[in-house]
């Protein structure tokens, strides 16, 4: 019998119906556990300490206070914590300060439930993960993808990410398996990273890689 590790969550939002929404979301995934909800600012630090989460979900906007600030603080006294912002504001100024103070993710509520999901276990599995049409939004002087030609070829974070686990000798079946995707979708995004990119076959996808620091 395979044990499954839960990864513990707890969630940061002072909106109580969409942070029990988000509670009722993740109780039906087998790998991950909400091990508490804090809904004021004064309860965050307590929390933090009592229930030793890996990952925190956490709003842009806690009571009137920054939530850039609140995980900033997060991370600089639980080093080993990682901080997501989940929020409504889809504003590349906001994306970049997040990015600047190290934020291992930024995701945005209008996201579906694949997005929410894969982002959380990208993180969780030592990634980071950003909202995809908040990362096209970027300059290349801040973006967290430092290749200037997979910028120009419009490549997204997803697909980056690809393309690094193909040069490190998965198979579209090992993939999907480690990124818990279909076969289905890892196959289309590689379809359109070969379009994106005028190549046709997986040596030419690695020596792309390789020749670009990926």
């Amino acid at each position: 019998m395979i044990e499954i590790i839960l990864a513990k969550i707890l969630l940061i939002d002072d909106h109580q119906l969409f942070n029990d929404g988000i509670r009722v979301l993740l109780s039906t995934q087998p790998d991950l556990v909400v091990c508490g909800q804090v809904f004021e600012e004064k309860d965050i630090l307590f929390a933090v300490q009592k229930h030793t989460p890996e990952l925190v979900l956490l709003d842009l906007n806690i009571q009137g206070r920054s939530g850039l600030e609140i995980g900033m603080q997060l991370m600089s006294s639980q080093p080993n914590l990682k901080v997501v912002i989940l929020t409504m504001y889809n504003q590349p100024k906001l994306f970049e300060e997040a990015l600047k103070a190290g934020f291992h993710g930024y995701m945005l509520k209008d996201s579906t439930t694949a997005e929410l999901l894969e982002g959380i276990r990208a993180v969780i599995a030592g990634r980071k993960y950003y909202d995809p049409r908040l990362v096209k939004q970027l300059s290349p002087s801040i973006s967290p993808f430092k290749d200037d030609f997979a910028l120009r070829a419009n490549l997204t974070f997803r697909e980056l990410e690809m393309i690094r686990l193909v040069r490190e000798g998965l198979t579209s079946e090992e993939i999907a398996d480690k990124l818990n995707l279909s076969l289905f979708t890892v196959k289309t995004h590689r379809r359109n990273i070969y379009y994106k990119l005028g190549i046709g076959n997986v040596a030419e996808l690695i020596e792309f890689a390789s020749r670009n620091g990926l």
